[in-house]
């Protein structure tokens, strides 16, 4: 999995950087590049060209340069691509830049699930003595019976200080353990600010760029018409009535109301899991040493821990929006959805045994009962996204015939 992550990144990369229309060149050449190496290790000459290469591609059937011609048939969709994921750049690095300037009062708040569990050490039990090695001086102030007193106080050199534990704090154990911690919510906070602008870039590349013909005005469009036989007329017609090369107007415009609600339903998960999953969880998970063991996590572990959790059950919180979009492209109706309802119980059970960190069933219920809550508000999202035409069909197909 993380190969092909990576992968996807490198082909990102090569599409902000080089651009479309230079990239199936630059793969060409690349390619070409490690072709000559490789015959010449096996003792025979070198293609030299790109015209000799791609000859040899196609008598050799390469699976490759199949997928360079690809490349270039789709040009127009890549540089729509690319125009969209530059302005999710935008928008995510304005998220994660802010996110990093408060990333202090942030790691505070996520943090705190932790720290408020008591020790399982007894508080009056020190866990270590440490000896003053030079008198030290504070001020402070002394209720008196006549009333506070100012006054300073000296601990002399020599003096043992029993230290206790009076909460359960993450340690850090590296040196640059907390400038990786604040990169990290930095990098999940900023995701969640540019989740809105995701979202609407993704929408927008469906749709896909205007048709020519439906920027016309209408007197330039009636006059057009009048030339054109009827089969012309039709398709350009629905080409007007489309707007878009992808999506239609009528597709694309209750998905735009729908945008809002991805980072209300994020901001959801990741409210759930950080006020009810996160300290069950690290209640039982701690409990159990007893008063034997006294947790102290590294802050490392404890955000990778506490990190993923809230990410992943933010992004299941989306499940309802995704079940209105495979309704809306029309790939599972909200009938099915409402018939499979057994199957998508035992689903939903095995995915809250996969993402809840514990094993205990209160822990689980806990992650499978808000997400079958979800499943049934994601029916109703996807009865709200049929299309028209399909409830005009089912209300002709229930219409008594006289």
């Amino acid at each position: 999995m993380p190969e092909i992550i990576s992968i996807v990144l490198l082909a990102l990369a090569a599409l902000l950087v080089i651009g479309p229309r230079r990239l199936p060149e630059s793969i060409e050449a690349l390619w070409l590049a490690l072709t000559d190496f490789r015959r010449v290790q096996n003792g025979q000459p070198p293609l030299g060209s790109l015209h000799n290469a791609r000859r040899y591609w196609i008598s050799q059937k390469s699976s490759i340069y199949a997928g360079i011609q690809i490349l270039d048939q789709v040009t127009v969709h890549l540089e729509e691509l690319r125009r969209r994921l530059f302005y999710i750049l935008i928008a995510f690095g304005i998220g994660f830049g802010l996110s990093f300037a408060f990333a202090q009062p942030l790691l505070g708040f996520i943090i705190r699930p932790v720290r408020i569990i008591a020790p399982t050490v007894q508080t009056n039990i020190p866990l270590n003595n440490y000896v003053v090695l030079k008198d030290v001086q504070f001020s402070t102030t002394i209720i008196t019976a006549s009333g506070p007193v100012s006054t300073t106080v000296t601990i002399p050199t020599g003096t043992i200080l029993p230290i206790g534990l009076t909460n359960t704090t993450p340690i850090v154990t590296g040196p640059t353990e907390l400038f990786s911690t604040y990169i990290k919510i930095a990098l999940i906070a900023g995701f969640a600010t540019a989740l809105p602008m995701i979202m609407l870039q993704l929408v927008l590349f469906l749709r896909g760029p205007k048709f020519s013909i439906a920027s016309m005005g209408k007197k330039e469009w009636e006059a057009m018409r009048e030339t054109l036989s009827p089969e012309e007329r039709a398709d350009l017609e629905k080409q007007r009535h489309d707007v878009y090369e992808g999506l239609t107007a009528e597709e694309t415009r209750p998905m735009f109301l729908m945008l809002p609600l991805a980072l209300l339903l994020f901001v959801g998960g990741v409210l759930f899991t950080y006020f009810l999953l996160l300290p069950s969880a690290l209640d039982f998970l701690f409990s159990l040493g007893g008063t034997y063991v006294q947790p102290l996590p590294s802050l490392h572990d404890y955000m990778d821990f506490a990190l993923s959790l809230i990410f992943w059950i933010g992004l299941t919180f989306e499940l309802p929006l995704i079940m209105f979009f495979l309704a809306r492209f029309r790939i599972v109706t909200a009938r099915k959805f409402a018939q499979q309802w057994r199957f998508a119980v035992v689903l939903i059970t095995i995915i809250a045994a996969v993402i809840t960190p514990t094993v205990d069933p209160l822990n689980m219920a806990l992650v499978a009962l808000p997400m079958i809550a979800l499943y049934l508000l994601g029916i109703a999202f996807a009865w709200l996204a049929r299309p028209r035409s399909d409830s005009q069909s089912l209300v002709q197909t229930t219409t008594p015939s006289i």
